[in-house]
Parts: structure tokens; sequence; C-alpha cells
């Protein structure tokens, strides 16, 4: 214990035993609550990821879906009229060569028969997390 704990405590030993033990136990409750929350802390990062794959799942359905399908693997809706050109997100070769660049690129710049998509970089973010967690095989 640092040397300001126990002149803080030496002083509290002046006092009466009944305020010495409540500073004591008030010292004690504080740092269990520190210790609590430093605990709590990967906990909380987690639940922002947590938020961040949900935001990304919610985008990729708005905006990614009807071409690239549920499954990710190029079979939306509109993919047939595209002449069969959308992107299979399950291939493993999607997955090669600075992908998340690519993938953000294509947001923001379109390709080919997809056009580009104004996001905010946070959301394109979500969007490849999604992706990746969803439809990139383990290797």
């Amino acid at each position: 214990m640092g040397p300001h704990f126990t002149e803080a405590v030496e002083a509290k030993a002046a006092e009466t035993p009944g305020q010495k033990e409540e500073y004591l136990m008030k010292r004690i409750l504080g740092c269990a609550v520190v210790i609590m929350f430093l605990g709590a802390a990967p906990l909380l990062a987690q639940s922002f990821e947590g938020n961040e794959y949900d935001k990304g799942e919610t985008l990729y359905k708005n905006k990614c879906q009807f071409c690239h399908g549920i499954r990710g693997d190029g079979k939306g809706p509109a993919a047939e009229p595209l002449l069969g050109h959308s992107v299979d997100f399950t291939n493993s070769k999607f997955w090669q060569n600075d992908v998340e660049k690519k993938i953000e690129y294509t947001i923001k710049k379109g390709r080919e028969m997809m056009p580009a998509f104004d996001l905010e970089p946070d959301e394109i973010k979500a969007i490849i997390s999604y992706m990746s967690h969803t439809f990139k095989k383990a290797t």
C-alpha cells in the first residue's frame, strides 16, 4: 500500500473506531468497484463489437443482399439480371489479397453493374465485419 493510504489510515486512527471502520469500508468498496469495472471492460468491448456486427448485418441486408444473396453466394434475386456477375463471398478466393481494402473501394466506387454507395467509414467497417464473420470460411 502506498504512503498516502497509510497516512490516511493513521489520521483516521485518531478518530473513533467506528469512523475508522467506515473509512476503510469505503476504501475497500471503492477498490472493489474499480476491480469490477476493469473485469467488465472485455465484456463491454465484446458488446461494442457485437453492435458493429449487428449494424453490419442490417446494412448488408439493406444494401447488398438483393444482389449478393442471404448466404453471400452471389445468388440474390437481382443476380440473374446481372448475368451472374454478383460476387460470391463464400468463395475462398474472394478473401485473398487485401480483401478489406477491396471491399471498401468497391463500396465507395462501385464495380461493373454494382453502384457506388455513400456510406460512412464506420458503416463500411461494420459491413466488412459482418461479411468476414458470416461468409468467410475458416482456413
